[in-house]
């Protein structure tokens, strides 16, 4: 099994650029609106919903722009990507304002950011 995409909620289309394009790295490879007929059945959602497709080596992110839609509290959801240099891609989140997580155990220490939208991304070293 190869994962093909994740998709996530985003209030504006300019947050999703700022953070996919960017600070992620990743291309707008698409925008496109997702019809009310189909939001209702896959989302339960009566209404059109724009989408932008970020992609990058393989790998794609959905954005779903829905400015009142929240996200469930606690959210555990998260995507996890390899970064190139995991100190360079931290600092670059600190200069551009991106919430840092870390969590720290005696074994480890994990590296989270979140986009603007509070989507949790786990980023690890290559």
């Amino acid at each position: 099994m190869l994962l093909n995409h994740i998709g996530v909620i985003n209030g504006t289309e300019d947050e999703a650029v700022r953070f996919y394009r960017d600070f992620m790295g990743m291309e707008l490879a698409k925008r496109t609106v997702v019809s009310s007929e189909l939001s209702l059945q896959i989302f339960s959602l009566d209404r059109a919903l724009p989408m932008l497709v970020f992609e990058r080596t393989g790998t794609k992110v959905e954005v779903f722009i829905c400015p009142d839609c929240r996200q469930p509290s606690p959210d555990i959801r998260h995507a996890g990507f390899f970064v190139d240099d995991l100190a360079a891609t931290l600092a670059k989140a600190h200069q551009a304002g991106i919430d840092v997580v870390t969590g720290k155990t005696a074994e480890k220490t994990v590296y989270f950011v979140r986009d603007f939208s509070g989507n949790l991304i786990e980023i690890k070293q290559r």
